[in-house]
Parts: C-alpha cells; structure tokens; sequence
C-alpha cells in the first residue's frame, strides 16, 4: 500500500506533497487483508473443498503457516515490499482455512441466511466496538493482561472440545464469551492504533483483521448454536 514515512503518525503533507496518515496506512492493509481473505474464501470453496477432504492434513498444514506468520509479523512487518506480500499471504489462507465452515454452514438448512446475519453483526459489532475504541476518554491499556488471559483460557476450553465434545448450551456460553472477547479486543486494538510507532502500521492492520476475523467465527457460531436450540 502506502509506504512513505511521515514525521509523525498523524502528519498528511510532507515536502513532496501529501502523504496518508497512519490511519490511512492500517486501514489500507486492513481493506487489502479483507479483500484477499474473500479471493481465498472464493478460490478454496470452487477448487480446494475436496481435496481438503481427501488430504485433511493439508488444513492443518495451513494452520501452521497462518500461527508461523502472526508469530513472527514484527520481523517483517516493516520491511518493504516483503510486508506486503506475506500479509496478503497470511489473509489469503486465513480465507482459504475459513471456506470449509462457510460450506458447511451454507448446506445447512437456512444456512445462507444465518451466513448473512452473521456478517451483518459482525459489520456492525466491529464499527461499534472500534469506533468506542477510537474515542473513548478511558485508557483500555489495563485490559491487555485480561485479554490475553481470556484468549488463553479460549484456547484451552477449544482444545478440550475436541477431546470432550460439549452440548449446545455450552457451545452458546463458549461462542458468546468469543463474541465478547474479541469485542474488547477490537475496542483495545483501535485505541492502541494511536501508540503504535509510525513504521508499525501492518502490525496494526493485522491486529484489526485477527480481531473482525474471529469476531465473525464466533458470531457465526452463536447464530448456528441458538438456530438449534
């Protein structure tokens, strides 16, 4: 996208005329994210459904990637062109790792619908959350360690799931909490959006896309789980 430095986060003209703001620089790699996310969905569903099927493993393989790239974002995130390449490599199999669900969730009866629903709550809980974010006078920086806390203990209970496999009422408290975790997230996230250093502005798209990423997993989620009961 943009890569010229400005003297500071929120400065738009510079000597050669006018540059975008920090701002501008996230939410260009956020649109960029979202888009190449919707080309995987896209690809994966009319090519890769099937031989997902037939070689289960390859999805896991894919996992592996897309944890190899979040870990090691701050390594490459400000090197250009490099950061442009793997961000749109890490939302593309993010997409590619989503179709499977949305197939599932468009056989199913009403599917189509709740897929719909789903993604108008998750527009509209992400405009929410962030835009509180933005403008909230309450500095959210306590709640790093809560969030993180949270997102562990997540993790912990969806790993169990697979050992233990749990009922829908329990599926509609996990997919809730999910729902409210990345809610604060997305809120934390946009107001940190005005500390990070200015060459950082990928490490701010990709913490943007994570957050409006899960948030439509686990909306999704919910909506299957209450249609259930």
């Amino acid at each position: 996208m943009f890569e010229n430095n400005s003297p500071t986060p929120y400065s738009s003209t510079s000597k050669v005329g006018i540059e975008p703001t920090f701002f501008g620089k996230v939410m260009s790699f956020f649109a960029m994210g979202m888009l190449s996310s919707v080309i995987g969905i896209f690809i994966a569903q009319k090519y890769l459904i099937i031989v997902f099927l037939n070689a289960p493993f390859l999805m896991w393989g894919l996992f592996i990637a897309e944890l190899a790239l979040i870990f090691t974002s701050r390594k490459w995130s400000t090197k250009v062109p490099l950061n442009r390449f793997l961000f749109a490599l890490f939302t593309f199999i993010s997409g590619v790792t989503l179709a499977p669900l949305i197939s599932l969730v468009a056989a199913m009866p009403e599917g189509v619908p709740m897929i719909t629903k789903a993604l108008a709550a998750t527009v509209l809980m992400f405009g929410a959350t962030g835009l509180v974010g933005w403008t909230t006078k309450i500095d959210l920086s306590g709640l790093r360690g809560f969030l993180i806390m949270g997102i562990i203990g997540m993790i912990i209970v969806g790993v169990a799931g697979l050992f233990f496999p749990w009922g829908n009422t329990f599926e509609l408290i996990f997919s809730g909490a999910g729902v409210i975790l990345f809610s604060a997230f997305t809120m934390y996230d946009f107001q940190k959006i005005k500390k990070y250093p200015e060459d950082r502005y990928v490490d701010a798209a990709l913490a943007l896309y994570l957050d409006i990423f899960n948030l439509f997993i686990y909306i999704l989620r919910f909506i299957m789980a209450f249609n259930r009961r």
